[in-house]
């Protein structure tokens, strides 16, 4: 299937979006760059795009990036992006990315240049069925990323090796961030756990991103008024967890049933994942342009 994304100022093929490694040298080099990644359901209807235009417009912000273009014009050059394309068919995922371009000191640090808009499009992202059905194990890996909160790639070079180890090389299936025995984050999502009938997760203290998938599930279970909160979770704490699940944009939720080896609960997929996952794609079933 042949997509559509928009690049810097016209709509080319997906397949031939490139950053240059001149024009946008704080980008390639410095990791000069914020992005913000999610999926399209019902046919090409953005998911939680409000929050995620919100949230790459403060991590820009953030990195005092010069920005051309307002909130309202992302929005729309993201509809338009999806309109090129024909998903009458099929969903897509979709990275807003604001890359730095060339730096105007001697340093090689700074840039005064607006920054440049890429909306790319590609081919919707699925994990294997078993994964839901059967649940999946993760490894621990100490490491706690620098501005966590910001998405940005400088701050994925633990996740590459972290993944590298532990899965590519190793027997788990995904890698569960550490930091003096405190539990974190995933390296690419967002982590629950179930205990007392209570769903937990590590507290948003700028040790771990603000994920809008964890934004949105933290709001369901306000609505359902189902028991939850932010905390710290310890590593002891997953010998009481009668469930674990982690959440992103593109997986949704997906069960966790061992962590370094040792069974969570009772090694099966519980209860309280399954009301969950069907409450939440409940909800983005629901989203409409």
């Amino acid at each position: 299937m042949s997509l559509i994304s928009f690049s810097r100022d016209k709509f080319i093929p997906s397949d031939e979006v490139s950053l240059n490694v001149r024009g946008n040298y704080l980008s390639v080099t410095r990791g000069y760059q914020v992005f913000t990644f999610f999926k399209t359901t019902n046919n090409g209807t953005p998911v939680f795009l409000e929050d995620h235009v919100d949230r790459i417009l403060g991590n820009a912000r953030a990195l005092k990036m010069n920005l051309p273009f307002s909130k309202q014009d992302v929005k729309k050059l993201v509809y338009q992006t999806l309109e090129k394309n024909d998903l009458s068919n099929t969903d897509c995922n979709v990275m807003i990315i604001f890359a730095g371009k060339s730096p105007d000191d001697i340093s090689g640090l700074v840039s005064s240049q607006e920054v440049d808009l890429f909306i790319v499009t590609s081919p919707i992202k699925k994990y294997p069925q078993e994964s839901y059905q059967n649940g999946i194990s993760l490894g621990l890996y100490e490491f706690e990323r620098i501005d966590a909160e910001i998405k940005t790639p400088y701050t994925y070079y633990g996740g590459m090796k972290a993944h590298r180890s532990l899965v590519a090389e190793g027997p788990f299936d995904e890698v569960l961030y550490t930091s003096k025995n405190e539990i974190l984050e995933g390296t690419t999502f967002s982590f629950f756990i179930v205990n007392n009938d209570s769903v937990m997760t590590s507290k948003l203290d700028g040790r771990i991103l603000g994920s809008v998938t964890r934004k949105n599930l933290l709001r369901i279970m306000d609505l359902q008024k189902i028991n939850h909160k932010e905390t710290v979770i310890s590593i002891n704490d997953l010998k009481n967890a009668s469930e674990a699940f982690i959440a992103s944009a593109n997986r949704d939720l997906i069960p966790v049933v061992s962590i370094d080896n040792q069974l969570i609960g009772n090694g099966k997929i519980g209860p309280m994942y399954k009301k969950l996952m069907a409450l939440y794609q409940e909800e983005i079933s629901k989203i409409t342009i």
